[in-house]
């Protein structure tokens, strides 16, 4: 069974592959030590979804007679509906890491092995929800497509070429599986854009965990319903009341309770706008992850012909690939520092947050 490891671990088996040919890849093997940072950030992201659930019974007003039962409840309902939904969130993202595993592990010369677990995943991302969303069929699409290739890597034991065959090959899939689109999204300059469609994994994130109808969405509504009634109640009395001598104290407890539940409300609306800005640099690490794939992409595919691209991707004939020479290194190695300067932030944002 693979190991799960993070979205950046795509810098680690490429370092491998061009460090043995004399490539200066110190700053991305640097950065690489962190990796069990993102691995991490990315587990917590997923509990999240649980976690926000648990955030939420704080929320049921403790009434008389059934305000504890009430918590209680949704506890219950937080082990069988969200705690699926945060474990259904790692399913769909382990398609893409087991894949970035076995690169390295292609690049390692490793042989690889197939459980059923993996085995499995491709009817799995097909029956999967969370919160009542799900990846599209081009999405699913992609991710099966993914897993094949992984599949023809691993039980036909290919070696040579092997990771220039993954890249080019899955490289469709994977803009489909993460992004929604079938190719890069570029803009007149064929630079790559970050405009994800429906369907894709950024989107499931966007529309199970950040919509108002997501996960974050209840719980800042959750929020607002539980303390909006003790604000109105404290403005009313407010307004209701003269100062004088003989009710100047109840005011100034009146003013005391008012200021200590807006300091609680602001802080629980302030967890919610950091796991929000936390999703939303996630989402940029998933884009990045994809558009520096297609980079390499094109460096790996320079000089072969649409049919010779057709017949490497059956994985049953040899196409030979020229030599990676020294220009074309310095320009994968660019790619790949870019993509650590860019990642680097947006890994840390996820983590302080989580």
């Amino acid at each position: 069974m693979f190991k799960r490891k993070s979205l950046i671990s795509i810098v680690i088996p490429i370092a491998v592959l061009l460090g043995s040919c004399g490539a200066n890849f110190q700053s991305v093997e640097s950065f690489s030590k962190s990796k069990e940072t993102v691995k991490r950030a990315s587990n917590d992201f997923a509990e999240d979804i649980y976690q926000s659930c648990l955030r939420r019974t704080r929320y049921i007003k403790l009434v008389p007679d059934d305000g504890i039962s009430d918590r209680n409840e949704r506890r219950e309902g937080c082990e069988t509906t969200e705690r699926l939904d945060s474990n259904n969130f790692k399913t769909v993202v382990s398609v893409l890491i087991d894949y970035m595993d076995a690169l390295g592990a292609i690049a390692n010369g490793k042989d690889l092995s197939l459980d059923n677990s993996i085995d499995n995943l491709g009817q799995s991302i097909k029956d999967l929800s969370i919160g009542g969303k799900k990846l599209d069929e081009k999405a699913v699409d992609g991710g099966s497509e993914i897993l094949k290739v992984l599949f023809d890597l691993m039980t036909k034991k290919i070696r040579e070429d092997a990771l220039q065959k993954a890249i080019v090959c899955t490289n469709e899939p994977i803009h489909k599986y993460v992004t929604g689109n079938s190719v890069p999204a570029t803009d007149k300059n064929g630079v790559d854009l970050y405009k994800p469609a429906t369907g894709g994994l950024i989107f499931l994130v966007e529309d199970s965990y950040l919509s108002k109808g997501g996960t974050l969405g209840i719980e800042a509504n959750a929020i607002d319903t539980y303390y909006e009634p003790y604000f109105a109640t404290l403005n009313k009395l407010g307004n209701d009341r003269e100062i004088n001598q003989s009710n100047y104290q109840q005011l100034v407890d009146q003013i005391t309770v008012g200021e200590s539940l807006t300091k609680d409300y602001n802080q629980s609306m302030v967890i919610v706008a950091e796991k929000e800005q936390a999703a939303r640099a996630y989402n940029q690490i998933l884009f990045s992850t994809v558009r520096t794939h297609n980079q390499l992409r094109k460096e790996f595919e320079e000089g072969l012909k649409p049919q010779d691209i057709g017949r490497l991707c059956q994985f049953n004939t040899k196409v030979s690939f020229k030599k990676i020479d020294e220009k074309k290194m310095k320009r994968i190695q660019k790619i790949l520092n870019e993509y650590v300067t860019s990642v680097k932030p947006l890994v840390e944002e996820v983590d302080r947050a989580f």
